[in-house]
This record gives C-alpha cells, structure tokens and sequence, in this order.
C-alpha cells in the first residue's frame, strides 16, 4: 500500500484513503507516481463521490448553482477539501457554505456582494425543515385565540368589553420552526430571478429585506415571508419573550410607531389576520 507502512493503524490507512478519494492534488500527486494504484479504479470512485457531492450541494443551493454555472463544481469542491463533512447527516455537510465563502473567496464575494446571504437564505430552507420541533402545546385548548378575531359589528355591545379584555390577556404562539432574519440584500427578488433563468442586473443594489422562514404546522412545508418593519419587530418579542401577552405586543408597538394609537391598532389588528391566515402565527 503506497505511503502507508505495515506498521500503519486504522485510522492512518483510512486518512489515506479519504484523501485519496477526495483531494484533487494529492491524488494528482499519487497517481503521477510509479506505485501500484488501480488508477481508473481510484479515479472512478473518485468521481462517484464528486457527483454526489455536486448534486447535494445543488439540491441546496439551486440559486447559486444558477448564479455561478460551470464555476459552481469547482466552487463545491473547493469547499468540500477546506471543510470536509464533520457530520453523519450528509445534507449537514453543507451547512458552512456561507462561512466558507465569506473565508476563502474574496475575489467571488467582490463580483457578488449578496452571495453570503444568498447562500445563508438558501440554507435555511434545510435547516427549518429538518429541525426537531419543541413539545407542541395541544390546538384544543387555545380557546377563542384558535378561532381568530371577530369583527366589532358581529359582537354585541354588551361582551365587547369581555371579549377585548380577553384578546389582550392571551399570548400569540408561533409555528414550531421559524428562523428570522435581516437581510442587507432582496435574496427573494433575487432568487426568483434566477430560478426563473433570468438574469441579475449588472449591479445588484443593497435593499433591507426582513424575512421569516418557517416550518407551516399543516402543511409541513417551508414557508418564506417578507414582513414590513412592524411585523417583524413584533414576531421577534414573540419569539424572544415565550407568554407575551397581545396587549403588552401591542402596547410596545404602539410605543415604537410613528403613527396615532388608532391607526397602529388597526394596522396590528390587520396584521395579525395575515399572520394567521398563513400559518406564521397559530393562535
């Protein structure tokens, strides 16, 4: 066995191996030497793992996959030889693309400045999906929360003040799995572009983007969502302070709003339709 002695232990001839199978210069290195090597038996296995390494990484990363073309495999390959997989989960082995590129491309990260983002938002996407969800507190007894918000007209004036005092004591619960995020980049524009096989403006121009991405309760499919400023400083104190009350989220809302109470209520109350109606808020 080349550069492995009889004296060598497990863990030596498996190292051996990996590389062998794995690192492009040093199998270049070993095969250009006159030693005993199945060649086309290292190369095939070797191009095997490639394959399947290149079809991971594009099942996760369709939009960069997209972005970068030809340039992708080389990208993917690099990442894998500077950061090999770590995990026994094989989809886990993708999980540093992001860092890896904020790392070790500087030349790829000044063509395409959102490209760290872009590779984070399209990791999340996995990340939701797979997580383990918490203990799931049971839909039945969440009361009039689960039946949503009636209007005025529909109650009569004389449970008004009730159902109020009861809509403000109750906490909003959120879906099981969800990951928020700031983004200094449009990496759902930017996306759709290029799943769409459109091509990017030549410069793409930084926009704020706040999004939450989340695992729906029914559905089981990751949901992504683009929330306006209010939303999404509000879904973070529900996330952050488990029992908030709607009244103490509206009442840091209004406090936080430029707006009059009254047209901060009425755009809350809005909001918190739309969350419900798309599984972002469950109670």
């Amino acid at each position: 066995m080349p550069e492995v002695n009889a004296k060598a232990n497990l863990a030596e001839i498996q190292d051996f191996y990996y590389k062998l199978w794995t690192r492009r210069d040093f199998r270049e290195d070993m095969l250009s030497r006159n030693l005993q090597i199945n060649k086309s038996g290292v190369n095939l296995y070797a191009s095997l793992i490639e394959i399947g390494r290149l079809d991971l990484m594009a099942s996760v990363y369709p939009c960069i996959s997209a972005l970068l073309g030809r340039k992708f495999k080389d990208l993917v390959l690099a990442y894998y030889e500077t950061m090999p997989a770590d995990h026994y989960n094989l989809n886990r082995s993708a999980s540093r693309f992001a860092a890896y590129i904020e790392q070790y491309e500087p030349t790829l990260i000044s063509r395409h400045p959102f490209i760290m983002e872009l590779a984070h938002f399209e990791w999340i996407e996995l990340e939701v999906m797979e997580a383990e969800s918490p203990n799931l507190i049971s839909l039945g007894s969440v009361g009039k929360a689960g039946r949503g918000r009636k209007k005025v007209s529909q109650i009569r004036q004389d449970t008004l003040e009730t159902e109020a005092q009861d809509f403000v004591s109750m906490s909003p619960r959120l879906a099981d799995v969800v990951v928020f995020h700031r983004y200094q980049y449009p990496v759902m524009t930017i996306s759709k572009t290029l799943l769409d096989g459109e091509k990017l403006p030549r410069r793409v121009k930084k926009e704020t983007t706040n999004m939450a991405i989340y695992r729906d309760n029914k559905s089981h499919q990751c949901r992504f969502l683009e929330l306006g400023e209010m939303a999404f400083e509000a879904l973070q104190m529900v996330k952050a302070q488990p029992g908030i009350t709607y009244g103490e989220l509206l009442k840091a809302v209004c406090q936080s709003s430029s707006d009059s109470p009254e047209e901060t209520v009425e755009a809350f109350l809005e909001l918190l339709e739309e969350l419900k109606a798309c599984n972002l808020i469950v109670n």
